[in-house]
């Protein structure tokens, strides 16, 4: 039997978010966790900051905002250095006066490059309360022609600032996100790109001026996009933010150990039994103990006291520590925590089954896959409606296979005509490979993370998006149906 009383610990693993997405809302304090490997990206001198869908690109966008968000961190983690620090958006998904949406954005291109776009919104960001030259509610056309007519003068007024901000030990940072939102088709999408990683370097010159900017790794695949001068000192010095096993259950004990239910039961535990003492943070928040934040070892004996050991009746169906991350990595191994703690709140709301000794059964956790597979394939449908188009007509097929039989089945459904539908509706964008035929759409699933090619050159799909796409696998978690 578990150590855990098998209700309560129950009540706290519904605390996981059932909704992953913050829908621009930021995430409650209490579950505020603060990867020690997401340090160095949130660090205002690291610029390019790449992650997979899901990684925390949005919700660091987000939370840099919030000047109480950006003094926890500092608090928690001061090698980000992110005190005396002020932020603004630059683009993101919501929508906001301080940049321009999509539509304004393609008719802006039409007139002006992407350069100088980019470099009036970061001088609006930073120039309005101190004198951009026009009223709040000017249109950007008013804003483009004012700052390229005016340019000595505003670019003077930036370098002051950036004197005064250094002098009193601040920084201002101009934050982008959401980038592949920025047009529907691909050459304006990294003609912007392009012009902004050009504005970055430009900046990288002031000291206490900056931008971020949160980005897709696919986004970076074409050379064209960091094809200028100096270029390469950008791509070179990106960060990325990934979750490795041990951050993924650092997150899950800040849920567990914080939960409206169950959290004092599962705190008393660890106190009694594995001699983890939690502390209470001056904001009311009770912080993971050291040994438990940083070790395996400690890890692995709590969770297997949440969930047992195997999964299964024995070591033959895998290590649950493991077993679990292992089966939510796309094809580069990345777990999105937003996977990791889907799968988990879906093994807790299956029925407790009769002589359940664990809070959580094996069985409970293959269902939480299912779901947590479910959900990734529909956040892809929001950024790549094209893929939807690709592995759906692939339903039922066994992997690993040859890549012939992909395309067999592809030919048979008509795929490229397919494809180029969706291109001529311009809503999404298509593969950007798409003009290479099979081949490029296989190079652009595998740098995605689906598409997972074997020594022996057949291809292989990771669980945490063949389950949902209803593919099988010997051996391996039941597709969903």
């Amino acid at each position: 039997m578990s150590v855990f009383p098998v209700d309560a610990i129950r009540k706290a693993f519904l605390a996981l978010p059932e909704s992953i997405d913050s829908k621009g809302v930021p995430i409650d304090k209490q579950y505020f966790y603060v990867p020690a490997s997401h340090t160095k990206a949130l660090h205002p001198d690291n610029v390019l900051v790449e992650g997979i869908r899901g990684a925390g690109k949005s919700e660091w966008w987000l939370e840099l905002q919030d000047p109480e968000r950006r003094r926890l961190v500092a608090d928690l983690s001061p090698r980000a250095e992110l005190a005396n620090i002020e932020c603004s958006a630059g683009f993101g998904l919501a929508r906001s006066d301080n940049y321009p949406d999509k539509r304004i954005l393609s008719s802006l291109l039409r007139n002006t490059d992407a350069q100088t776009i980019w470099l009036t919104v970061v001088a609006w960001n930073i120039l309005l309360e101190d004198g951009f030259g026009l009223a709040k509610d000017s249109l950007w056309p008013e804003k483009i022609s004012h700052f390229q007519s005016h340019y000595e003068e505003l670019d003077r007024r930036l370098v002051q600032i950036d004197k005064h901000l250094d002098q009193h030990g601040k920084k201002h940072i101009v934050l982008f996100d959401a980038l592949d939102r920025t047009a529907d088709d691909w050459k304006s999408l990294k003609d912007l790109l392009k012009g902004l990683l050009q504005v970055a370097l430009e900046f990288r010159s002031f000291k206490a001026i900056r931008l971020k900017i949160f980005i897709r790794p696919d986004m970076l695949e074409d050379p064209y996009v960091y094809s200028f001068p100096d270029g390469s000192k950008i791509i070179s010095n990106k960060v990325s933010l990934e979750w490795n096993k041990l951050e993924l259950f650092n997150l899950l004990w800040q849920y567990l150990g914080n939960a409206p239910q169950g959290s004092k039961e599962f705190r008393d535990v660890c106190n009694r039994m594995f001699k983890q003492k939690w502390k209470r943070h001056d904001l009311g928040i009770w912080m993971i103990p050291e040994e438990m934040r940083r070790l395996e070892s400690v890890q692995q004996t709590v969770f297997h006291e949440l969930v047992g050991k195997w999964m299964g009746t024995d070591a033959k169906r895998g290590n649950t520590y493991t077993w679990l991350p292992n089966h939510l990595g796309d094809g580069y191994g990345q777990v999105s925590p937003r996977s990791f703690l889907a799968a988990l709140r879906e093994a807790a709301s299956e029925e407790v089954i009769k002589d359940q000794k664990f809070p959580l059964h094996y069985q409970a956790i293959n269902k939480g896959v299912q779901k947590a597979s479910q959900i990734r394939v529909e956040e892809l449908k929001e950024d790549y409606r094209w893929i939807e188009v690709l592995i759906g007509t692939l339903k039922g097929m066994n992997v690993p296979c040859d890549f012939e039989a992909i395309v067999d089945r592809w030919k048979q459904d008509s795929i490229k005509e397919k494809l180029q539908s969706i291109d001529g509706e311009g809503v999404r964008l298509p593969p950007s490979r798409l003009e290479q035929g099979y081949e490029g759409i296989q190079k652009d699933l595998i740098v995605l993370g689906i598409f997972q090619p074997m020594l022996d050159g057949r291809i292989n799909m990771p669980d945490v998006y063949r389950v949902g796409y209803g593919l099988r696998r010997r051996g391996g978690v039941m597709p969903v149906k």
